[in-house]
This record gives structure tokens, sequence and C-alpha cells, in this order.
């Protein structure tokens, strides 16, 4: 449905409300990963597989794993038929590593500080934790061995993202950090600091541009080689997060929903789609042509867009 139109360069820009395809409500979902044909939804008490597009649990009648962690997981992964479950439990933090066919736990990794959110990058599995990244070599993707640790100084990062081998922290009112794995160690690069101070509280990348969701409304697009914010977008709303699915960009405003930007010219994010349903948003995904939105009590809600091909 064709809702408003925006100018652009002496253009047109169709801006259009995304509709519901599907949804499934149980428990409180918070966290969403969407890999292929699958869907990875982190519940209160563990995390359940579904294929995508039916949201149903099994696939040509295989049964998809469900997990049982007892705590609210922070992050999933899934890499080389293996689930890297993240969760903080009441007396330490860990991830499980998860055969994905058959669901079994096979080892658990203690982690130094709560855990905040998990990722793979070449051969490795990187944490970010509020005392720093650690970081595993996952050759053996069931047999995770640890591969190093960089505690921060004066900080605490709040989202990460990896495109190997550099690695982006969100660290709020301190910015964005990127660093660098190195012959096995982790640099620092860049720390960059909005001139208005305002806090970043997570981060997507798409080449040499990262994406800046600033807690005080708005996404600032920054040249990462020269350090320099290069066009901004200014938002009604408060920004939560950033999820980018190929070239576009997925803004999660909390209660006023997602809106979708095309990032074809990553210094011109252009605002294509968006959708609401008066409930919080927590996070988002996308494959295909379909965007999966966790909406907490109202778990999980699909949608479907001939935009994203």
């Amino acid at each position: 449905m064709l809702l408003l139109m925006s100018q652009l360069g002496g253009g047109q820009e169709e801006i259009y409300r995304l509709h519901k395809f599907g949804s499934w409500s149980f428990g409180d979902v918070r966290r969403v990963k969407v890999v292929g044909g699958f869907l990875f939804v982190a519940k209160e008490d563990g995390v359940k597989v579904l294929n995508l597009i039916t949201l149903k649990d099994s696939v040509k009648g295989v049964k998809l794993p469900e997990y049982i962690t007892g705590e609210r997981p922070t992050d999933i992964v899934y890499y080389k038929r293996t689930m890297y479950v993240a969760y903080n439990t009441r007396t330490a933090p860990q991830i499980d590593v998860v055969d994905f066919g058959s669901g079994e736990l096979k080892m658990s990794i203690p982690t130094g500080g709560s855990l905040i959110s998990i990722a793979t990058g070449s051969h490795y599995l990187f944490a970010l934790t509020s005392l720093g990244l650690e970081f595993y070599d996952v050759s053996d993707p069931v047999e995770p061995k640890e591969a190093g640790a960089l505690t921060f100084a004066g900080f605490t990062g709040t989202s990460m993202r990896v495109v190997f081998p550099y690695i982006y922290v969100a660290a709020g009112k301190d910015g964005l950090f990127i660093f660098k794995v190195s012959k096995g160690e982790v640099k620092k690069v860049l720390n960059f600091k909005p001139a208005d101070g305002s806090p970043v509280i997570d981060v997507e990348v798409y080449g040499n541009y990262a994406f800046l969701a600033c807690a005080k409304g708005g996404i600032k697009v920054l040249n990462t080689a020269k350090g320099q914010v290069v066009s901004e977008v200014e938002t009604p709303h408060p920004i939560f997060a950033l999820r980018r699915y190929k070239k576009f960009l997925l803004g999660l405003f909390g209660s006023n929903g997602l809106k979708m930007y095309a990032i074809r010219d990553p210094l011109n994010p252009l605002l294509v789609a968006y959708y609401t349903n008066g409930q919080y948003l927590y996070d988002a995904g996308a494959s295909g042509k379909y965007v999966v939105l966790a909406y907490g009590p109202s778990g999980v809600i699909t949608l479907k867009s001939n935009l994203l091909r």
C-alpha cells in the first residue's frame, strides 16, 4: 500500500507500509536471527528454530531443534551446523555450543563479564562482554579454543558488528570503536565521537561506511577510512538499533516500529518502507523477501516485501 511520497534529487520515491505475512505468539521474544530459511528465536527460556516462511518447527517432517537454557539468551549465532547461545545465568555468563542437528550441548564457555553480543568472523567467535572482547578459534566449530581477550579501559560496549578483520563496537557516550584482528591480536584503529555528543548505541556496516544509531535521534553515516561523518538522516523518534540486510538498513524505533532505508547510495539512505503495530519492537532480521520482527509478548511477526530483491 502506497502511503506517501518523498523528494530526492528532483525525483520521487515511493514509501510503503509493510504488511503482516504471519505471526507466532509464544513467550516473550526479544531476539531473532535469520539464516537462510531458518529463524532462530530467543524466548524466555531458550532458543526455538522455525521454518522462516511457514513459522513451523519442522521442515519436510523433520523436527527443528529447540534448546532450553532456563534463561533468556542475549544473542545467538549459527555457524557451520553449530549454534552458539549466549546468556547470563544467575551465577555466571556463558556461551553454550550446541549441535544444530540434534540440539545436543557439546560444551559451555564461561566468560569473564556479562555477555552483550556474539558474532563470528573468519574462523573466530567474538564475544562482547561488560569487560571487553573475548575471542575463540572455532576451526572446529564444536570445540572452540581460547584465542585471546582485550579488556576495555574506561568504557563499555553496547553492541558489536564484525566484518572481518574489523570489529565495530558501539560504546554510548564514548562513541564508536573500531578494532582490527591481525596475526591473532586485536588492536584499536579508530575511536569516533559525534561532534554533537550524541551517544552511539548501535552500528551497522556497508563497505567503507558505518551507520551509527544515535540516542538523540537520527542516523549518522561515517566514512571509516577518513573518520568523518559524511551524511545524516534525521528521524522523528529516537532510534534504538540498526540491522542491515543486503542494500537495506532496518531501523528499530521501539514502540514507533520499523523503518526500512535503501542504502544503494550509502551517502544518501532513503526511506522506502515502514511498519508499526503499536507494540514495542525489540529486534529484526531479514532473508529473501521476508522481514522478521521480535515484538516481546506479542511474539514474532513476519512481513513480506518485494522491495527486498
